[in-house]
């Protein structure tokens, strides 16, 4: 009775693995509902498997495959390679494992078949705790290498990787010890040890799940930090741009008197003089753009217009941005323009292009600015070079989330002494 149960768990861990790997690989939300069903189905299909289609291992496979595939597809309203690729790389696992691990204890140990199959049940449990953790370490590694985020990621699978090795080696030691003349003396150690190497893992895996928790509040709390600062940013510009809007309509009927006067007076060359000192304190206002979207120009205005002997060129026509909520749009633009603007600052040819277009009813925004030297070459990462690299440089990172809410894309590339951001979002479906 208690290997049977012992089976079913065994089985049902295999489920809930599938579930968790393809979950993270394919970034998919956390639905739990969808994710509690579909372990319930994956393990329904494994015990119908093992018990109808033994002699059919590849069928059972492809089953158990396909239903893995109709929990991301659920879970993310559509399908693409990367939920198909996370489903096979699983079930491939699983299966690379099972057979690698098999035949390489065979070689070890004399007779394992009569010993796995025998009535020697502690040789069974270890070799399935075993399976487990060598499973559960190669599907860490393969998340590693598309997932990881940052410096504390990849210490994250560092350290998984050295301990379960460790667990991994000993539970073989132990596997050893388990089919040799001492394992009727060594029961007690024998189980000792199989419990101390699970719970090692088990602790582990909630230790850093709970780092990895952290990581992500410390992440939003800097998000945070960096949408304050805009605000912040943006209240302090709205306000200079108010005041000095006050200030020159104040200002502007003793303007137009004194023009008034000299023209009643026939002086027509001190009126022309006149306008032409007061014009560049009127252009000081600051309207690089106007466009029916009042967050797009606020953001390109207050921005760029301050900016000295720099070359602005904004082309193309706005689409319609109605579905993108203001304070997204204003982190999209913002973080942008502010890259751009940090990258010129210390340039001789200081140049920003912003370029609108619509393509098959999708929108697209490219934005260009002049560099001194490569930057996908010296920094692909587009890491910060600011001093305090440990509270900026998270523009990017901003950027690509929102672009990736409104199910866009998002490109980084070079054209001569410029580098280009290009951002594609669907279009709304209005008509303009």
């Amino acid at each position: 009775m208690t290997r049977e149960i012992f089976e079913v768990c065994a089985t049902l861990f295999d489920s809930i693995l599938a579930i968790w790997f393809v979950t993270k690989f394919c970034k998919l939300q956390n639905k739990r509902m969808y994710q509690i069903a579909a372990v319930i189905l994956l393990f329904c299909v494994t015990v119908f498997g093992d018990h109808y289609l033994a002699s059919f291992s590849t069928l059972s496979a492809v089953l158990l495959t396909v239903v893995t595939i109709l929990y991301t597809v659920a879970a993310n309203y559509g399908i693409t390679f990367r939920q198909i690729l996370a489903s096979c790389l699983f079930w491939l696992s699983l299966i690379a494992v099972s057979s690698i691990l098999f035949i390489t204890i065979s070689m070890i140990t004399q007779d394992f078949e009569s010993h796995l199959m025998g009535n020697d049940t502690i040789v069974r449990y270890i070799y399935v705790i075993l399976h487990k953790v060598v499973l559960f370490t190669l599907l860490r590694v393969i998340l590693a290498f598309v997932n990881v985020d940052g410096k504390l990621g990849r210490l994250n699978t560092i350290l998984t990787f050295t301990i379960s090795m460790i667990s991994i080696l000993g539970l073989g030691a132990t596997m050893v010890i388990a089919t040799s003349d001492m394992a009727s003396t060594l029961g007690a150690q024998i189980a000792i040890l199989i419990v101390s190497f699970l719970l090692v893992n088990v602790i582990l895996y909630f230790m850093l799940a709970q780092i990895q928790r952290l990581q992500r509040r410390e992440y939003e709390l800097k998000l945070l930090e960096e949408k304050t600062a805009f605000d912040s940013a943006r209240h302090e510009e709205t306000t200079s741009v108010w005041q000095n809007v006050r200030r020159i309509q104040h200002d502007m009927k003793h303007h137009l008197s004194v023009i008034n006067a000299q023209l009643e007076s026939g002086s027509v060359d001190e009126s022309l003089d006149y306008l032409h000192k007061l014009l560049p304190e009127i252009e000081s206002m600051g309207r690089v753009i106007r466009s029916e979207n009042k967050t797009i120009d606020y953001i390109i205005n207050s921005k760029l217009s301050p900016l000295q002997n720099t070359q602005i060129v904004i082309t193309g026509l706005i689409g319609d941005f109605s579905d993108i909520e203001d304070r997204d749009l204003a982190c999209l633009f913002g973080n942008i323009l502010d890259n751009a603007i940090e990258a010129i600052s210390n340039l001789e040819e200081k140049r920003i292009e912003i370029h609108f277009s619509l393509e098959n009813s999708s929108r697209m925004i490219i934005f260009k600015n002049t560099i001194g030297r490569p930057v996908l070459k010296y920094n692909p990462e587009l890491k910060s070079t600011k001093t305090d690299s440990s509270s900026h440089g998270y523009g990017h990172k901003i950027v690509e989330r929102i672009v990736k809410e409104h199910k866009g894309m998002i490109d980084y590339f070079e054209e001569g002494d410029m580098f280009g951001v290009q951002i594609i979002l669907p279009g709304t479906g209005k008509k303009r």
